[in-house]
This record gives structure tokens, sequence and C-alpha cells, in this order.
């Protein structure tokens, strides 16, 4: 078992959760902002509106510019999670609560990894959330997610704790009529 002193400070569920919660409430916010400044531009005529809800013609919901709108919500998240755990190690949720994710040796993420953990919040979804829940219950405060991708998310605001240096111990000096000894002043041996 390790010791407080062998491991990083892991972040504990309720930080975590409550990171998880700012960032779901940015991308909402940044959904219904887009959302409104369409729907502001189509009722000024400046474009055509979503045509969804609005009593369209049947087929107005697939067209163009309906496509590209759906491209932008799906990948707006990916987007921010990849991007950000993949740059910083942190969202804007984490780095409120000053947490981040590091692999389990504590390099940081790259891209890579960043997607793959991206997709384990959908194994954590699948899962009734017990994925998510499981990091309460771990003792290095895994999710199912971080279990998979090998991360873990530690806190910023608590220094890690460096190892003992041990300095090395001085060679024994060797009797001066040693020949195995190379600090004589003596040639070698004939």
């Amino acid at each position: 078992m390790e010791s407080p002193m062998e491991h990083p400070p892991y972040a504990g569920f309720w930080s975590r959760a409550a990171a998880r919660i700012i960032d779901l409430l940015i991308i909402i916010a940044a959904f219904n902002l887009i959302y409104l400044a369409d729907r502001l531009g189509a009722d000024a005529g400046l474009w055509t509106g979503m045509g969804l809800g609005e009593g369209s013609p049947t087929g107005a919901g697939f067209s163009m510019v309906n496509v590209l709108r759906g491209l932008f919500f799906f990948t707006f998240p990916v987007f921010y999670y990849v991007y950000l755990h993949g740059t910083y190690g942190q969202t804007f949720g984490k780095m409120a609560l000053k947490i981040k994710v590091v692999n389990e040796d504590g390099t940081p993420l790259d891209y890579r990894k960043a997607f793959l953990r991206w997709l384990g919040y959908f194994l954590c979804d699948l899962t009734f959330y017990i994925g998510y829940v499981w990091a309460a219950f771990d003792h290095r405060k895994q999710g199912l997610h971080d279990k998979v991708c090998k991360t873990v998310v530690v806190r910023t605001d608590v220094p890690f704790p460096l190892p003992a240096v041990v300095e090395p111990e001085a060679p024994a000096e060797a009797p001066a009529g040693d020949p195995a000894s190379l600090d004589t002043g003596a040639g070698p041996p004939l």
C-alpha cells in the first residue's frame, strides 16, 4: 500500500463532479448563445432559420446550413474537452477547482489520450454513471474513463511531495599498497 507521501494529491469525487457541472454549464451556455445569435439573425432576415418547429416544409431540416449547425453542436464538446485536456490538462471547470488530468506516471496528456479519455465518458454514461461514481470509492480516485486511459486527476493547489534525495556514499578508500587502487601515485606494476 502506498503511503500518502508516495503519490500525488488526487482530486476527490466532489471536486471532479463540480468541475464536470461547470464544464456542462459552459457548453450549454455556448450552445444557447449560438442558438440565440442564429435565431436573431434569422428573424432579422440575415439568413434562413433552422427550419425546425417553425412549420417549414418537409425536408427543410436537412439543408446544408442545418447540417453545418448540427456539426457545430456535435464537434464543440469534442473540441472543448480534447483541446483543453490535450493542451492544458484542464478544462475551464477543472481550472476553477484547481485540478488537472495527467497520465499515471505524472506526464501531461497528449491529444490522442485526451480524445480517448473523452470517448471514455461514454463508457461512464453507458454504465448509468457508475463509471463516474467509481471515483468516489477508488483509492486513486479514478473513474472508469481514467482506468481505461491510465490517467489520474490531481490537485494543483497542493505541491507534489518530492521524494527524499539520497546522496551517494563516498567510495571507501583502498589501502595505498593495493594495486587495484587508482589513486596511488605509483606507476603501473611491471
